[in-house]
């Protein structure tokens, strides 16, 4: 029962890590777009977009949450290891519970203050390009905190429903 709820837990978290790594392709490929346009624009038409360095700059800042999620559905994120290699292997277990639930209160601070900042962005009237409102792009600051604390609540329940001599898989699919 246990390993059956385990492995809906990490096709879960390896569901959304993919949905990710897609989300960020498609960034790259627009970012990429987006410069090549402004050059041919530039060089061969003598004009340019003068939306560019606004969405340039939003679309950095998605590929960065959205790539910080998916090192949380990795388990590549920051990480204390010092405790790991001080403590003695039976208390590890539960330094590892305890600083991915220090993480999941830092996160849920960080998304609750990202979605206040978002209401207060709501009230501006500047825009990113012809209508659409520059806080749609800013949306990805409380929701990326949710995508990572979504991924740390997976993980500890991986943990949770792993047996102790479990080797632990990182995204979720066997080797």
């Amino acid at each position: 029962m246990a390993s059956s709820i385990r492995n809906s837990l990490q096709r879960i978290n390896t569901f959304l890590g993919k949905t990710e790594t897609g989300l960020l392709c498609l960034i790259v490929a627009m970012m990429i777009g987006l410069a090549v346009l402004e050059i041919v624009l530039r060089y061969i038409f003598k004009t340019s977009f003068m939306w560019k360095h606004r969405m340039l700059q939003n679309l950095t800042l998605w590929m960065c949450f959205l790539g910080a999620a998916l090192a949380s559905s990795e388990r590549r994120h920051i990480s204390i290891d010092v405790l790991t290699r001080i403590l003695p292997t039976n208390i590890t277990r539960y330094s590892v519970y305890i600083i991915d639930v220090l993480s999941l209160v830092v996160v849920s601070i960080l998304a609750y203050f990202g979605f206040v900042f978002l209401i207060e962005e709501q009230q501006s009237t500047v825009t990113l390009i012809g209508n659409i409102p520059l806080w749609w792009a800013k949306t990805i600051i409380p929701f990326g905190f949710v995508l990572i604390g979504i991924h740390l609540i997976l993980q500890i329940c991986i943990n949770l429903t792993g047996s102790e001599d479990a080797d632990e898989e990182i995204e979720g699919e066997s080797d």
